[in-house]
């Protein structure tokens, strides 16, 4: 589930250069450098310090002294209402004087090694990313692992290649802008839970308005068309079948449940609804014996016919069982829907209705994909019923 981000030089980028910053009291914030890094955060976009600190191997300081400048920077920057995810550095030069770091590393930049870690750590796709410095070494770095350079450092550097703003503002505004985005560059979710917190009530209300923004991200003409397909597919006396893995499991299963008493409460629809997810000695003789990828689209080979409907449920997309189901029913003239997260990843591009939850949090996905297992069933069945009978009834 790789994502863009953003590697950040550090001198010259956020503090001024003043030439080897290596104590608190030669650290001096640029000018607008923690509002960029706080619009970055607040946008859901992953950010790491990548720096060089020769410094040491040259005997100017040390490595507790390079901890506490950064120590000192995430204070400053959280007074600001900004945050680095990630800091790294790196302490060698093979010109050096102290003898534990006189070498040359595949972490110092241009290399690509501060880079691949900080991608690493944060699930980053380098080739979708930033990096921003003020120094042909960065420059070099983005170019080592496919990230798109932006400079920010004295105007004398020429490389037609590479955008140039004054300063790390100006690059920021550039890449929220869109128009900085690198060629396939994949989205990157508003991050949840962003920080640790301390009050279950607080946690409580920005998970209420979190799943609140990620509902609100459903596309209402896909929706239509879902319920449109299982409406017809009830009327014909079509089967449904339903599958998931672990929590989206649960929403198949509880599909069923809805999607057959629900729906039947008061209408004269009669509807056939399986989950796949439910029968264990089935499930598990088919992993046992043929392979858990295969657990879906066996069991559709036994019971599903052409015009059924298969709806797979899937926070990634990407689950190697619910893409096998999903190609066999569209091979087999079955009608498909998929109810997927983050990028959707294969079920999405693959379903003949996604309805897609933007978010990267999988209570959200599936507290949203519960939500929208039940405006279905709801739905299908007042569409049945005389508007009296959806006044007085409960649903």
């Amino acid at each position: 589930m790789s994502r863009a981000g953003v590697l950040l030089d550090r001198d010259g980028t956020i503090i001024v250069d003043h030439g080897y910053v290596g104590s608190v009291d030669r650290v001096e914030l640029i000018d607008g450098s923690s509002a960029a890094i706080a619009a970055l955060n607040a946008s859901g976009i992953p950010v790491a310090v990548v720096t060089n600190q020769a410094g040491v191997a040259r005997g100017f300081y040390g490595i507790d002294d390079v901890e506490q400048v950064h120590k000192y920077l995430i204070a400053e920057l959280d007074r600001c209402g900004a945050r680095v995810d990630l800091w790294l550095f790196c302490p060698y030069h093979p010109d050096g004087v102290v003898a534990a770091w006189a070498r040359a590393s595949n972490d110092r930049k241009p290399a690509p090694g501060m880079a691949l870690a900080a991608a690493d750590a944060l699930d980053l796709d380098l080739s979708a990313s930033w990096v921003i410095g003020d120094s042909a070494t960065d420059v070099g770095l983005a170019k080592a692992v496919g990230a798109t350079p932006l400079y920010v450092g004295p105007p004398s550097f020429a490389d037609p290649g590479v955008a140039r703003f004054a300063d790390l503002a100006g690059a920021v505004a550039h890449i929220l802008s869109g128009v900085g985005a690198p060629a396939g560059a994949k989205k990157a979710w508003p991050q949840f839970p962003a920080h640790r917190y301390d009050s279950a009530d607080v946690y409580g209300g920005d998970y209420a308005a979190e799943l609140s923004r990620a509902f609100g991200t459903l596309d209402h003409a896909e929706v239509a068309r879902a319920a449109d397909l299982l409406l017809a597919a009830y009327e014909r006396d079509a089967a449904v079948f339903a599958c998931g893995n672990g929590g989206s499991a649960s929403v198949a299963n509880h599909l069923a449940c809805d999607h057959v008493k629900g729906i039947g409460n008061g209408t004269d629809l009669t509807t056939r609804v399986y989950s796949l997810s439910t029968n264990v000695e089935i499930f598990s003789a088919i992993a046992n014996d043929i392979g858990y990828d295969a657990v879906f689209e066996h069991q559709l080979r036994s019971q599903a016919r052409p015009g059924d409907v298969l709806i797979a449920v899937s926070s990634s997309g990407r689950s190697p069982n619910i893409v096998r189901a999903l190609d066999w029913a569209n091979a087999n003239d079955l009608r498909t829907i998929a109810l997927t997260g983050f990028d959707g990843g294969p079920a999405r591009r693959k379903a003949t209705v996604a309805i897609h939850v933007d978010s990267a949090n999988y209570g959200i996905v599936e507290d949203s994909h519960q939500a929208c297992m039940h405006l279905l069933a709801q739905y299908v069945r007042q569409s049945r019923m005389s508007a009296d009978a959806v006044a007085t009834q409960t649903f």
